[in-house]
């Protein structure tokens, strides 16, 4: 994206992740802008937001390419996703499906901010990566852009056909800027290099073999010179169109996980969906009390659906005999108020933001083919007030720091659980907390050309609350004293360094993290989950570069290495590797584009992933990774119908494991899976 890459106009791009109006050149941190084109290019080659993110953010996760997000972290921790500030992470009982929200063809941009902090509220362990959505016409007709793609394997396999419309229109209409939008998906089967259909990822679920549906209605309101009201709604359905069904491997024997047709209703139900509805409301005024104000009302419906089975802890009786088969749905309403004041200090840029964030998730897991509550519905509500301010100190040298005041609490009503945890009635409760958050930055422009900065920030994050609630099976418990409510509170401390003497940008960041309190879920002796406290430490270096040549030509790259182990004996020492579910592989990412001829452009670009051993673990065994490399093309024509497209993944047909297959702790063989071979991609993209 242009505006990434020109140092020149990093003083005019405010990055709206921050709450406050502040300068990309201007926070102490890693900061990754992914634009409109780019956000296009990858989902032509992969159509999920986790695929985008790894290859252009560093110290991002392999995509598992399949519904549940399991191991796609940002420096080892969670990242918090946000549409238009509006949170999607389910803390009490996370499904690890927050990257299928939205579809990616409403996506304006992408702000990442890179490790832990409380900027947002819960969930930003790991960093925050914030979608904006695409912003409404604003001419005095219907500015139309559509596009239309189709996928297929190298072996033209029917079963491999893909194909994806979508549309977004967009017009002024008195004081009212209003666009509308719509998107369409059909996914087919990923086919390895070997020409075998890739694992389906039973339970879980997959988005292969299915069908996708978004829609997008954004408008602002210009009421008066200065303020404005902006609406905006997502809504996006993704399920699996249950045509195929998931044949085990054999990870001994090197037999991949497979795909087989079929019905597989009789064994998993109905087939995984997710369903989300994010609505907010935003009201901004630009002269209030000498700064600018901004309130966003907020609500989001979420529903995922897991797919089934018959295990033993779905059994129950019924008047025919034991029946096994069920599946589990969580399911969370959220909503929330995010006020915040930003007034301007002084000419050189200092300024002082306010703000009080209120935020309510009422979360449940229920088994959706019995009616029963596995989960019992769960209240977290919280009040949290902020300040955060900035001071130049000089022309060169800029401090910024801020608190936030976490006051939260969890209620949970009497319940009973389900027959397979002995239908144990359980006291209800509402254990809470308060905690403070800090944060601190520097950033000092040493020369024209040079920039170092230093930071230091804390997030938080809830325990899986859900899982400890569905498995006691010992009478006389209350929720007070089942559950360890204290935060997971993760900090980022950083050290940071820029060059952009002309055509070229480079940043290299050194960081580590520590959570002093970290979570382990260990089942006791009487059956229960109990949550466990262990100290984790994740450290790591992330690297960065783009040279842009007078011809345009672009070649960048980054590059990322970190490090995590975890206290495993409980004696306030880290001893023992975190799993590849939460380090990533030590990674390159490379890339090259540019015109080949008017009209004509081309990107190449390569990922290296390098062999990983995890040493230490005592819960699973050692699992490993063995490396690999992947190099994909993309040729874009703009004609005079449209611009034209075609993409080449996996372009030298590289037979792999992925990553999240080779390190899944349980080493099962239903989760042992291929990555794709070369596949192919036409997009067709016409603005009108």
């Amino acid at each position: 994206d242009s505006e990434s890459r020109d140092a020149e106009k990093l003083d005019q791009i405010v990055v709206t992740a921050t709450r406050t109006e502040a300068p990309l050149s201007a926070i102490p941190g890693t900061v990754t802008l992914i634009g409109r084109e780019e956000i296009a290019q990858q989902s032509l080659l992969r159509d999920e937001l986790s695929s985008v993110l790894e290859y252009s953010v560093p110290g991002f996760a392999p995509s598992t390419r399949k519904l549940a997000g399991r191991a796609e972290t940002l420096r080892g921790r969670n990242p918090l996703y946000l549409i238009d500030g509006v949170p999607q992470h389910n803390a009490l009982r996370d499904g690890q499906r927050d990257g299928y929200v939205i579809d990616l063809d409403f996506i304006e941009r992408i702000e990442v901010i890179n490790g832990s902090n409380a900027i947002q509220g819960v969930g930003a362990t790991g960093g925050v990566v914030q979608m904006v959505t695409r912003q409404p016409g604003s001419a005095d007709r219907w500015e139309t852009e559509v596009n239309a793609r189709l996928g297929i394997d190298d072996g033209f396999d029917d079963d491999a056909l893909s194909y994806k419309l979508s549309a977004i229109s967009g017009r002024r209409l008195g004081q009212v800027d209003l666009s509308l939008g719509i998107a369409y998906q059909e996914r087919g089967l990923f086919v390895d290099a070997n020409g075998d259909p890739v694992g389906l990822y039973p339970t879980q679920g997959d988005i292969m073999d299915s069908t996708s549906l978004g829609l997008l209605v954004k408008s602002v309101w210009h009421y008066a010179e200065d303020a404005s009201l902006t609406f905006m709604l997502n809504d996006f359905d993704l399920e699996r169109n249950g045509d195929f069904r998931s044949v085990n491997g054999n990870r001994s024997l090197g037999i991949l996980t497979g795909t087989e047709a079929g019905d597989p209703s009789a064994l998993v139900g109905d087939p995984a969906r997710n369903e989300v509805t994010t609505a907010s409301l935003t009201w901004r005024k630009a002269q209030l009390a000498g700064g600018s104000v901004s309130a966003q009302l907020f609500d989001q419906s979420y529903r995922a659906l897991f797919e089934g089975g018959t295990f033993a802890g779905f059994f129950r009786l019924t008047p025919d005999g034991p029946e096994f088969l069920d599946q589990s749905a969580v399911v969370s309403d959220k909503q929330g108020l995010k006020l915040t004041w930003n007034r301007p200090l002084d000419a050189a840029g200092s300024q002082l933001t306010l703000g009080l964030d209120w935020y309510r998730d009422d979360s449940a897991q229920v088994l959706a083919r019995s009616g029963r509550e596995w989960v019992p519905e769960t209240r977290f509500e919280s009040l949290a007030p902020f300040v955060q301010a900035s001071w130049a100190l000089t022309d060169a040298l800029t401090l910024s720091g801020g608190l936030r005041l976490e006051d939260a609490e969890l209620r949970v009503d009497d319940y009973v659980t389900i027959a397979s945890a002995g239908s144990t009635p359980v006291g209800g409760g509402s254990p809470s907390f308060s905690e403070t958050l800090p944060n601190l930055g520097l950033v000092w422009r040493l020369a024209e050309d040079w920039t170092v900065y230093a930071s230091y920030g804390e997030g938080f994050t809830m325990p899986d609350v859900g899982r400890v609630l569905r498995a006691v099976s010992t009478p006389g418990l209350t929720v007070d004293r089942l559950i360890a409510v204290e935060p997971i509170v993760s900090d980022n401390r950083e050290l940071g360094l820029e060059w952009t003497p002309g055509s070229l940008r480079a940043r290299i960041a050194v960081f580590d993290s520590t959570a002093d309190n970290g979570s382990l879920l260990r089942l006791n002796s009487q059956g229960i989950f109990e949550v466990e406290r262990q100290r984790t430490e994740i450290d790591g270096v992330e690297v960065s570069l783009e040279y842009l040549w007078d011809s345009g030509w672009l070649l960048g790259g980054n590059f990322s290495h970190s490090n995590g182990r975890f206290d495993s004996n409980n004696d306030g020492r880290v001893d023992s590797d975190l799993d590849g579910l939460n380090i990533g592989p030590n990674r390159f990412n490379l890339y090259l584009q540019g015109e080949i001829a008017p009209e004509w452009s081309l990107r190449a670009q390569g990922a290296l992933l390098s062999d990983r051993d995890f040493d230490g673990l005592t819960s699973s065994g050692n699992a490993n990774f063995d490396g690999y490399s992947l190099v994909d093309l993309i040729l874009a024509w703009d004609s005079p119908v449209g611009r034209l497209s075609l993409g080449v993944e996996n372009l030298f047909n590289r037979q792999y494991v992925t990553y999240f297959s080779q390190v899944e702790t349980g080493q099962r063989n239903d989760t042992y899976f291929a990555g794709s071979g070369r596949s192919l991609s036409l997009g067709w993209q016409r603005s009108f």
